[in-house]
């Protein structure tokens, strides 16, 4: 590896404790596959990375092998498998010093995807990317659906925020090399603990640009989840793309309900 082109760092260690599998979610088998087959799938399909690190749960090296690696991934040389922590960022961190050993160059771009975000597409991932390379970070969010409310520790609600205000954020996200892992470093020697890596630069004063993200972009949290991911992909599978009145493709999904494909 020489440690010039963009590199993807996938966290893979989650348990599935909300889905009651017992064990980790991204072994589960949506539509036939792996989870983490469609996650790697999505990005290997792109040829822009040149290398991929993905981030296992101590001990599980060999499972990634065993059941997605070798199966479907044998010979590819740009996959790396390394242990993590017990926490997302743990995990990141522990990444991020594989890759600082392999001489990344310090504005290359590292983006980093959860694992269990196995439908995201080819074009969300070249924006996201190209919008990093202007700026130096950038992440997919998409906006808010509900009514947000503030509550207080007896969940009274405190106050209703304009909710254009606001967006959820999902991944891929992309930083140069340095950035993150400097972000990384003060976050740790300080004990702040994020729920993505983008905060962990935002506390240095760094604007993170927000590309819009996609609906179809779900992580695989709950039971339910894995309905809704199967639906995408099936209709993905059949080819069953519509035009919306506006010219947008979306997919017809059973009994007749639409939805807009995004990035």
């Amino acid at each position: 590896m020489n440690g010039s082109g963009p590199v993807l760092l996938i966290p893979a260690a989650g348990r599935g404790s909300r889905i009651g599998s017992g064990k980790n979610k991204l072994y589960l088998f949506l539509a036939g596959k792996p989870v983490l087959f469609y996650t790697l799938r999505a990005f290997l399909d792109l040829d822009l990375f040149d290398r991929v690190l993905v981030v296992v749960a101590p001990g599980e090296e060999n499972a990634f092998r065993k059941w997605v690696l070798v199966p479907f991934f044998d010979g590819d040389e740009r996959i790396a498998v390394a242990p993590g922590g017990e926490k997302r960022q743990e995990s990141v961190y522990k990444g991020l010093q594989v890759l600082e050993q392999e001489n990344v160059r310090d504005d290359a771009i590292v983006c980093i995807h959860d694992g269990a975000r196995p439908l995201v597409s080819t074009a969300l991932i070249t924006a996201v990317y190209n919008e990093a390379l202007l700026g130096g970070a950038a992440v997919a969010a998409v906006a808010l659906k509900d009514t947000i409310k503030e509550v207080d520790d007896k969940y009274g609600i405190v106050r209703t925020p304009r909710r254009e205000r606001f967006v959820s954020v999902q991944t891929p996200q992309c930083l140069r090399f340095a950035l993150l892992r400097e972000a990384h470093r003060r976050a740790r020697e300080e004990g702040f603990s994020g729920s993505d890596d983008a905060v962990l630069v935002e506390r240095m004063g760094v604007k993170v640009k927000v590309v819009p993200g996609s609906y179809e972009n779900i992580k695989l949290t709950t039971p339910e989840d894995f309905i809704i991911a199967e639906t995408f992909l099936y209709s993905r599978e059949r080819g069953e793309v519509v035009k919306e009145e506006n010219g947008e493709d979306g997919y017809e999904l059973p009994g007749g309900c639409r939805f807009k494909h995004g990035l």
